[in-house]
């Protein structure tokens, strides 16, 4: 039996015909979400588990969970329990027709069954509700995959148990964000660990109770009366049909993936983050279902789907329009097909300097059309701009996670922690060091006000103009000014801390206070957007597409980094190579891919499990995983060294990133 679960019906809401790639060997699966990685990086197995305790005092002990993966034992034994006048059970197996589910818990109490749904998803009191009343009543986008996962659960567990008199409510369990822990360490009593067969558990130490988790910091929120009306009022929120009801899209899932087969579902702005792609030259031999299903709806040849795609066009700062939609709807597939009237916006904000978000589109669209690989750079326009700087100009680039489960007594779920910092400085003069880093990994350590500290000392004995990518800087800084602010205990500096914040950023839309420092860092991201265009990055700004560009662009850097000029004593210092060389053939002339991978030198057998999934620092989303990982005391000395140095690397790269792409705009040769 191919049974629909409600991870393959939470798939098949954001496009049917996954239904039909999902787990096929003939086809790649580019989604590289290891569940373990991700659980470090978000904390669902966490949180999953943290739920437990909620109806039970000590889970291992009352060996409340399920723990086989075989359907039909899982059912057998389900049933078996809810003979018990009450009882909890987590992973229950219910089944009807084809529909298989595992619940995340269920409360049994006489004839009534409670179901809880466990989401590391987070909840406050000034969010708005779940239902959107503008326009077509229906479920929040946001909200969608949580409650008609949810909505499904109750479906097949109505429908099983119908014979038997049991009558169901459902729950999402969430995490909330206006509650704090008063226990420290509560991330760190659920550790999680990979497992031999690559799957994932939680180990809690021996004996942990309820009480030793301190008061709750998850709430239940019923959804009875939202499921009634996914049922039998709101339309599923599907590109197949606007009125297809709840039940008949169960259904029309259920017969596709039961008896194998693929139905195409419209084409669309979805498919830039479609997973069955095949872009590895180790894969060659599995098929695209990215590209048949472009095939079936655009009838065009693998040669003309090579070509610079729809999908690959820059459609930022245009609000809530989609500019991609649109153009697929009028049947445009490919960039070079678009002309200037299908993507004109009247009531486009012009910029006060470089391009407008509709030139540098065109921009884009001419390039494709004439074939031309050149980039464009408005070297005056940035000139300009360059004209109310002040020298040294300073590089800072952050690392930071926020979690479900707190690490630190007294903080609420998802609250920001800047864990990391690193920093160059550019001279006048051309000369380049890396002048100063921060990180703090040490278990139970809140480093968020050591943070700011440090970086006050690293950027206060001068008045350079600070550059940053992006806005992440500047809202972790935001973040880290209302800690300080609504803190009950707040240290002695909190003025002159929050003064220096304010000094070198702008308030954030949620901000009481409002204010624009006289300091307030450049975004090197913005200045890309309005001065700088590469074919090369295609419609991407991200700082590892725009590396390689600007390096494919100046004869400056590959002239310079193509040397072992980068490292401790070197002609540009740093503080975590000793002799580096940046722009590698072999490596693409991307620095990123420059970085060594992690524990090389050590035989797996020496590596804990946990460790060993960690190929290379070389993203924000890994260093993320990588602190989260740290705040685990039990791992060996040598593996945390290693991450740390992994980190360290990795971080000032970021900033070199942004040295380089300033370097070579201040001496373009092209």
């Amino acid at each position: 039996m191919r049974y629909l679960t409600k991870t393959r019906f939470v798939l098949a809401l954001d496009c049917l015909t996954k239904l039909y790639y999902t787990k096929n060997p003939e086809y790649a699966d580019e989604n590289l979400d290891d569940p373990f990685l991700e659980s470090l990086a978000e904390g669902g197995f966490q949180v999953g588990e943290l739920a437990k305790y909620l109806f039970c005092e000590n889970p291992s002990v009352d060996k409340i969970t399920l723990d086989t993966l075989d359907p039909d034992e899982a059912i057998r034994e389900t049933n078996r329990r809810l003979l018990a006048p009450e009882v909890v059970i987590a992973e229950a197996a219910f089944c009807y027709e084809s529909l298989l589910i595992r619940t995340d818990l269920i409360v049994k109490k006489g004839n009534r069954i409670e179901l809880y749904e466990v989401k590391a998803k987070s909840t406050d009191e000034d969010e708005p509700g779940i239902i959107s009343e503008k326009g077509k009543p229906g479920i929040k986008k946001a909200w969608v995959p949580y409650v008609y996962d949810v909505a499904f659960q109750k479906y097949v567990m109505v429908k099983a148990l119908a014979a038997r008199g049991f009558e169901v409510s459902a729950h999402l369990i969430l995490a909330d964000k206006n509650k704090t822990t008063t226990v420290d360490g509560l991330n760190q009593k659920f550790k999680i660990i990979k497992l031999d067969n690559g799957r994932t558990k939680i180990e809690t130490a021996a004996g942990l109770r309820r009480v030793d988790l301190g008061d709750p910091i998850l709430t239940i929120v019923p959804v009875d009366d939202v499921i009634e009306r996914v049922w039998n009022e709101f339309p599923v929120p599907t590109d197949l049909d606007d009125n297809i009801s709840f039940e008949n899209f169960v259904r029309l899932c259920s017969d596709t993936y039961s008896n194998n087969q693929r139905l195409f579902a419209p084409i669309g702005s979805k498919c830039r983050d479609c997973q069955f792609t095949n872009s590895s030259q180790d894969n060659q031999h599995l098929k695209s279902g990215f590209l048949e299903c472009w095939k079936e709806h655009t009838k065009y040849t693998d040669a003309v789907l090579r070509k610079n795609l729809v999908l690959e066009l820059w459609s930022g700062k245009v609000g809530k329009r989609s500019l991609i939609r649109e153009l697929i709807q009028k049947g445009k597939y490919l960039i070079e097909s678009i002309d200037e009237g299908d993507i004109c916006s009247p009531h486009a904000k012009e910029s006060p300097a470089g391009m407008t978000p509709h030139e540098r589109r065109m921009e884009q669209i001419t390039r494709v059309k004439q074939g031309t690989e050149s980039s464009y750079f408005d070297k005056q326009g940035l000139e300009n701009e360059m004209g109310s700087w002040i020298y040294p100009l300073h590089m800072i680039d952050f690392e930071t996670t926020m979690t479900a489960l707190p690490f630190h007594k007294g903080r609420h779920p998802y609250e920001g922690i800047p864990f990391q910092f690193s920093h160059h400085i550019y001279e006048q003069n051309g000369k380049i060091r890396h002048a100063g880093q921060f990180l703090s990994f040490e278990p139970g350590v809140f480093p968020n006000y050591d943070f700011v500290r440090e970086l006050k000392a690293q950027l206060e004995n001068d008045e350079g103009t600070i550059f940053r990518y992006h806005n992440h800087e500047n809202t972790y800084l935001n973040i880290v000014h209302s800690q300080l602010s609504h803190d009950p205990h707040p240290p002695s500096d909190k003025e002159v801390l929050l003064e220096f914040i304010e000094h070198i950023t702008k308030s954030t839309g949620r901000s009481v206070k409002k204010w624009n420092g006289p300091r307030a860092m450049v975004d090197l991201y913005d200045l890309v957007v309005k001065y700088y265009y590469s074919p090369q990055a295609k419609g991407s700004n991200s700082i590892k597409s725009i590396l390689p560009a600007v390096i494919s662009d100046s004869k400056h850097l590959k002239a310079k980094y193509t040397k072992p000029v980068y490292g401790k004593g070197k002609s540009v210092h740093s503080m975590n190579f000793d002799q580096h060389v940046w722009i590698q053939q072999e490596c693409n002339n991307d620095p990123y891919k420059t970085l060594l991978p992690l524990f090389a030198e050590y035989d797996d057998d020496r590596l804990d499990r946990s460790v060993m999934e960690f190929g290379e620092l070389a993203s924000g989303g890994a260093a993320m995983t990588a602190y989260n990982l740290l705040q685990f005391s039990e791992i060996p000395l040598f593996q945390r060294e290693e991450l740390r140095r992994g980190l360290l690397r990795y971080c000032e790269l970021d900033t070199m990133a942004m040295v380089m792409i300033l370097e070579a705009w201040m001496n373009w040769d092209v």
